[in-house]
């Protein structure tokens, strides 16, 4: 392959990667508004779920799609990681990481532990897997009580270690990827540049408090059933 035809292919590997990780941030986003429904009590949350459940071909065409954005983002990253150190067999000597902030130089390494922490996710309140006990049970209205399954979670101590931690990784994770998936969709400009750098530390901040509101609300007793 030719140096041109090399550099075409990681840009159009690094663009699809960028839209990817702008989508799952996107999700993200949307999934912790959507939590924070918590704070109106157990009708507001678990009407919002059932509503989301109502409509099944929606559902499922929104989580294989998510899915497949995943998929594509975690092996377009492992392939950019892969050619970049094959590009550059011989590490350098000297690193120079002043101009490097921390959440730049482990993106390797939040993401692996993001991708541990989903999973863990998943199968401990989505399966139901991790936790046996956790209540499967209907509301008065007939709807999937949501709302006691996170008051059963959050009030276990090591629940709340494992998602505190889990939040302080995600925010690590945003707050570079979307400034740098910006950038790399050509949206960086010298007028608007503070605010593209901005932009990832910012959505960070808004998702891990948002959540970490939710968590530690519940543990401390701010909201009961």
């Amino acid at each position: 392959m030719s140096r041109e035809s090399y550099s075409r292919s990681s840009m159009s590997r690094k663009v699809v990667a960028s839209l990817a990780g702008l989508g799952l941030a996107g999700f993200v986003v949307f999934h912790m508004l959507g939590n924070l429904q918590v704070f109106e009590g157990s009708d507001a949350l678990n009407r919002y779920a059932s509503f989301l459940r109502d409509m099944p071909f929606f559902l499922w065409t929104a989580r294989l799609g998510l899915l497949a954005v995943a998929a594509a983002h975690v092996v377009l990253a492992i392939q950019l990681a892969l050619k970049n150190r094959h590009a550059r067999p011989i590490a350098y000597a000297v690193r120079d990481y002043r101009n490097a902030s921390v959440a730049s130089r482990t993106m390797a390494l939040s993401g692996s532990l993001l991708l541990v922490f989903i999973v863990f996710h998943l199968l401990h309140l989505t399966a139901g897997l991790v936790d046996p006990a956790v209540p499967s049970r209907v509301d008065a209205q007939g709807h999937l009580d949501v709302y006691g399954k996170l008051l059963h979670a959050f009030q276990n101590p090591l629940y709340v270690a494992v998602y505190c931690a889990g939040q302080l990784v995600l925010g690590i994770h945003l707050s570079h990827a979307v400034s740098s998936s910006l950038q790399t969709l050509g949206l960086e400009h010298a007028a608007w540049n503070r605010v593209f750098k901005a932009a990832g530390p910012a959505v960070a901040l808004l998702v891990v408090c948002g959540n970490l509101s939710i968590i530690l609300a519940v543990f401390l007793g701010m909201i009961r059933p």
